[in-house]
């Protein structure tokens, strides 16, 4: 924007000055800033472009026109029953406390997958949205001050069905110097564990991430409660400790 500001000069000459003051761009349009961060993300993942535009568009519609309380995890189904998963279901890893190292792993290793390697999760992580009643705008500030709201119902979401994607033999990576490796009250214990499928998954095996290989890691009593809980599910379980390099893994 600019103003104008009259300068005279010796009481004859009057100069016109103009006055520049530079807005940054997420000022100017912030909704168009988000949509372009979400497409760049979007095609480098990479997906055809139109997909791209369709996904944008369907996933502005869980949340844009809505106040942040009034997004839930329901509101992302449209979302996820038009952006399935693509990769190989019986190659899941999830994580719990253990996120970089779990991201280390699967982009060394392209043969497994974790939630942030799918399509939305990767174009969304890091990223922040949300809507307000009555606007046709995408805000990125102070979206996930309240619960719920649409960053953490979409994560909620997305981890629902990623367990309920994974096949055959799938594994998580869970850090085997904390007390209770498989913590309650984890998106791993309240929305992931319950939502493994009987009729499609194999078997579960839980990685402990430790310092020194000392064989007693899987004997913590919060790995029995999760083992006893897959057993209810008739999935197998095992459990096996590595070192943090991480190298023997598989």
């Amino acid at each position: 924007m600019a103003s104008k500001k009259s300068l005279p000069i010796s009481g004859t000459l009057t100069v016109m000055v103009i006055v520049v003051v530079l807005v940054p761009s997420a000022m100017l349009d912030e909704t168009a800033v988000f949509r372009d961060t979400f497409m760049k993300k979007c095609v480098g993942y990479p997906e055809d472009k139109n997909t791209c535009k369709a996904t944008l568009a369907i996933f502005e519609e869980a949340y844009v026109g809505k106040d942040k309380t009034a997004v839930t995890e329901e509101s992302y189904n449209t979302l996820f029953d038009k952006t399935p998963f693509k990769h190989p279901c019986g190659k899941t890893m999830f994580w719990s406390g253990t996120y970089e190292l779990a991201s280390r792993f699967t982009q060394k290793r392209d043969n497994f997958y974790n939630v942030g390697d799918t399509l939305l999760g990767h174009v969304l992580t890091g990223m922040a949205w949300c809507g307000k009643a009555g606007s046709k705008e995408t805000f990125t500030d102070n979206c996930a001050d309240v619960f719920p709201n649409p960053v953490l119902s979409f994560w909620l979401k997305i981890s629902v069905k990623f367990a309920q994607y994974a096949c055959d033999d799938s594994y998580v990576m869970l850090d085997g110097e904390k007390d209770q490796p498989y913590y309650t009250g984890t998106v791993l214990d309240t929305h992931e564990v319950p939502n493994l499928q009987t009729n499609r998954l194999k078997s579960f095996t839980a990685i402990l991430v430790v310092n020194k290989e000392t064989g007693t890691k899987c004997n913590k009593e919060s790995l029995k409660n999760l083992s006893n809980i897959l057993k209810g599910k008739k999935i197998n379980y095992a459990c096996k400790e590595v070192t943090r390099s991480i190298k023997n893994c598989f």
